[in-house]
């Protein structure tokens, strides 16, 4: 009976194990997937305010009638070609991730990259739109073209906040993740060999932590 009990225990063991290397392989798998998919989505909406700067650019630049108006149109179109381009690379390197097999260990980096990336544009997006109340303040002063200065300050400040609450929203959709990733990276140990993960049996089961397992 006692050797019975045992090899029960060691049969729960096996297969509690076998499961949470699945359930982590697959949990990782499931994190860098959505963290691509979120990508992308951004990169679709920057791209369709894009098109929708270039064309409402293009549109507005010839057929306005004072100067200040012209310039911001052109200044508007220049920036939806920008963010078209970006956009677009943006979108591929998601195609290209999503195609990609990764481990643990990048996918994490990944994330965290992504989220950097976007707190840097943060700053840079403050940058821009200070740029442009800068210049629309500046055309106060200026006797040479003043509606240059206006219709590109008022082009650059629109720009700079569309593009700060779109990082804003790109890095709390990534954040939503951020306690899920923390609470399974926890139990990571990177080593020069590869990544192991550590896992507690629960108290019905046996009781104590499991072999080592790799990855």
């Amino acid at each position: 009976m006692k050797y019975n009990i045992i090899l029960l225990l060691l049969i729960v063991g096996i297969s509690s194990t076998a499961t949470a290397q699945i359930s982590f392989s697959d949990t990782i798998h499931a994190y860098n997937k959505a963290r691509i998919i979120t990508n992308a989505k951004g990169m679709g909406v920057l791209g369709s305010w894009g098109v929708l700067n270039m064309a409402a650019g293009g549109i507005g630049y010839f057929t306005a009638k004072q100067n200040e108006w012209k310039y911001f149109h052109e200044m508007n179109a220049i920036w939806g070609v920008a963010n078209i381009g970006i956009a677009g690379l943006g979108y591929r390197h998601a195609k290209k991730e999503m195609a990609t097999k990764t481990d643990a260990g990048k996918a994490w980096a990944n994330y965290k990259r992504d989220k950097k990336i976007y707190l840097i544009n943060m700053g840079l997006d403050v940058v821009y739109t200070g740029i442009g109340a800068g210049l629309v303040q500046l055309s106060k002063n200026d006797k040479t073209n003043p509606e240059m200065y206006r219709g590109f300050g008022k082009s650059l400040a629109i720009q700079g906040m569309f593009l700060l609450v779109f990082d804003n929203i790109m890095l709390a959709s990534h954040n939503k993740y951020s306690y899920r990733w923390v609470r399974i990276i926890d139990e990571l140990r990177f080593t020069g060999s590869g990544i192991g993960f550590n896992y507690t049996f629960p108290v019905h089961s046996i009781g104590k932590h499991a072999p080592h397992i790799k990855i």
